[in-house]
This record gives structure tokens, sequence and C-alpha cells, in this order.
């Protein structure tokens, strides 16, 4: 049985899945999710009492321990008995840091339900990429089927399943991409289309199409999402200039360029278009956290993103990452990953933890 702050959190995502959240009523809600999560993940309470915070001494959401994304490769964080999963996600574990001695070190997140992970996923994707617009689903990037530990591909998996009816095409199986395919498919396809793909195999499919000197003229209204960064695999290019070269290639502007921000640690999505600012959904708080004293940065500085997302209720809410940001406008942009001192210097109270735990 699911503890009740489970239905509470689904509820608030439904609720406010095209609408804004009062700030008094998202930090209640995240007190309330704080408290659950102290009480029932055992290593993270023992983390946020190094930290010296209890849930009786928390007045703000923004006070609420983060834990680094690095703990989920090496704990197991859950409000729950890990028996009881529903489903385990792993990250990538393609990054240079992440792989050592030719293993890859790989991150899992657990979950008990995935009620509230769909539920994240459908208003931001259709109020951020569909708007409203009816397309033909272009995937590059694995179904679940092929990558059944990947959350992205569980993500297009929902989204082809209520967006798509089933119908969209899914170009990279078995970790290959077939990019001749889908260019054969796109010369063919007369309706608007959505490409869904991640960076690094966008990319390798527009230097497919120059190879071919091909040029497509998708149907107006067609629009692109992108994803997932470079991760080390390739020379990496900026994404204004990615976007050029799909309006170059594709026939798609620049305005019409969605980009997702996600990981595998959390379980909702931020979206910009056009290069702009990544804006949260009413569930999610992004912070920028200076790395030296552990405090939120002034609007515009920089400084390694913090997550807070309701979404994470069988596993920690507040997630530290080793990503470089500052907050634009009314969201933030991601810069690049930290230096190995940056993120340790965000992470020393776990790096204690972690000993007097070994």
């Amino acid at each position: 049985m699911h503890a009740p702050v489970t239905g509470e959190v689904l509820c608030f995502i439904r609720r406010h899945g095209s609408a804004p959240a009062s700030g008094s009523e998202f930090n209640s809600l995240a007190l309330r999710l704080f408290a659950f999560q102290f009480e029932k993940n055992v290593l993270y309470r023992r983390f946020c009492q190094m930290e010296g915070v209890l849930p009786s001494t928390l007045k703000d959401w923004k006070e609420i321990p983060a834990m680094p994304a690095a703990a989920f490769k090496e704990l197991v964080l859950t409000t729950f008995s890990s028996r009881k999963k529903k489903r385990v996600f792993r990250t990538s574990g393609t990054t240079f840091r992440e792989v050592q001695g030719g293993a890859a070190i790989r991150g899992a997140h657990y979950y008990e339900t995935l009620a509230v992970y769909d539920a994240s996923i459908l208003k931001p994707f259709q109020k951020q990429v569909l708007l409203g617009g009816v397309f033909a689903f272009y995937f590059l990037m694995p179904s679940a089927a092929d990558a059944p530990d990947s959350s992205l591909s569980y993500m297009m998996d929902v989204v082809n399943r209520v967006f798509a009816r089933g119908r969209g095409r899914f170009y990279v199986r078995k970790g290959k991409p077939d990019f001749a395919a889908m260019l054969q498919d796109l010369i063919k396809e007369r309706r608007k289309v959505l490409i869904l793909s991640t960076a690094f195999a966008l990319k390798g499919f527009l230097d497919h199409l120059e190879e071919k000197n091909a040029f497509l003229k998708l149907k107006l209204g067609s629009r692109l999402m992108e994803t997932g960064g470079f991760k080390g695999r390739t020379h990496e290019i900026p994404k204004k200039t990615l976007y050029r070269l799909c309006a170059k290639r594709l026939g798609i502007p620049v305005k019409n360029c969605v980009s997702e921000y996600g990981m595998t640690e959390l379980s909702s999505q931020y979206y910009s278009t056009g290069g702009g600012s990544f804006t949260a959904p009413a569930w999610m708080r992004p912070m920028v956290i200076d790395p030296r004293t552990g405090k939120e940065c002034a609007h515009g500085h920089t400084g390694l993103l913090k997550h807070v997302d309701l979404a994470n209720v069988g596993s920690v809410m507040a997630v530290q990452t080793e990503d470089v940001g500052r907050m634009r406008g009314k969201g933030f942009e991601v810069l690049g990953r930290a230096l190995g001192s940056e993120a340790r210097g965000c992470s020393l109270t776990y790096e204690r933890f972690l000993r007097s735990s070994g």
C-alpha cells in the first residue's frame, strides 16, 4: 500500500499540470513529503541528521538537504523495501568520469509505483512540446523494449502510447540508429512531424544528411524535441548551432526546437524552446548553489544546479547535481559539467556520511 503523501503529490500534479501553484501550497506539500522521506528513507535520514536538519526545524523547502546525484550510484535510496520495486531506471554510465577500469558505474532509481512518474510526464509534454498539434512521431532513440532500464525510453513509450496511439516509429534498435531508414520515411512523410532524439543521435542524423547532401522540407509546423547532451562521445556543439542545422537540413525553424532536461535521478522534466531558459512544472523548483558555501547563488550568478522534485516520492525529492548553471529570467540555463573540486565542495557532508557508513 502506498503512503498517503503519494496520493497528495499525484493530486497536486494533476491539479497543476496546466496551472501554476502558489508558493505556500508547494512549500506545505514539500515539507510534508520531507517529513515522510526523513521517516521512511533510513539512509537519507542519517544524511539529514549529519546536516543537523530535522523536519521539526524546517520552515522553507529551500532548506531541505539535497542528496548528491552520485549517491544513486552508491546507495539504494528508497522509502520502501526494494523488494517491492515496480521498476528500476539506471543511468547510462557513459561519461568519462563514470567509467573506471572498463566498468561503468551506473546509478539506480527505484520506483514502488509509476503513477506519479507517468502523471509528471503528460501535461508538461503536451504544453511545451505538442502545443496542441497533431504529428507523426519519429523517435531517434530506443524504445523501452530495447532499453528497459532507461527512464528516457520509458518516457518516450508513455508519450507514444498516449499522444501517438502507439503508432510512433523508433529508429534506434539494439543500440544502433538507422539513419537511412529514417531519411527515407521522412522523404515520404506528408504529415507534420515531431522528431524526438538525443542530441548525440540528432547530430549523427544531421551528419548523415550532410553526407547525402540531403535537404528536407518537412511540413510547416513540424517540431523537434532533443535531450540528453553529448556525454563526451563526440565534439559537442552549441545548442543554437544544432538548431540552425535543423533549420537548414530539416526545415524545422529554431523556434520549433525544444530541449528537454531530465535526469534518471529525477522523475520530472524541464523544457526550453529555441535555446531559451529551462522552465519548471509546478511541482519542481530549481536552485543554483555556490559549491564553496552551499548557499543559494544570487540570480544570474553561476553555481551548481539543485532540483527539488515532488514527483520523487519514493526516493529523495532534493537532488544536488554536478551540472553548472545559472538562473536566467524565469528559468535557468545549463552551462556544462563541474570540475571535480567544484562538485566535491558541494557534497562534503555526503563524503563524511559515506566514511561514517563504511
